[in-house]
């Protein structure tokens, strides 16, 4: 999946089955969790471009890659998901 816009960028979060924050998070937005979950929250709704490096490390997680260190709190995505 190529992430071009807000609603491909929330499907794809979806698919991984993590919150906002978790995104954020697995991203490394600045400003802390508040400002980070925002930020998920405009890009999905259109509000705020979508960066190429962001988009190319939305499609790394889609494809199982995972910044060190990160464990989301969100629900565990199922199989599907993961494909």
């Amino acid at each position: 999946m190529v992430i071009r816009n807000g609603p491909q960028f929330k499907q794809a979060r979806d698919a991984l089955g993590w919150t906002p924050l978790d995104m954020a998070r697995a991203l490394r937005l600045a400003g802390g969790d508040k400002q980070g979950e925002k930020r998920v929250l405009e890009m999905e709704a259109g509000k705020r471009d979508i960066s190429g490096p962001v988009t190319v490390a939305v499609e790394s997680f889609l494809h199982g890659f995972l910044p060190v260190g990160f464990k989301p709190e969100g629900p565990a995505p199922d199989d599907a998901a993961q494909r």
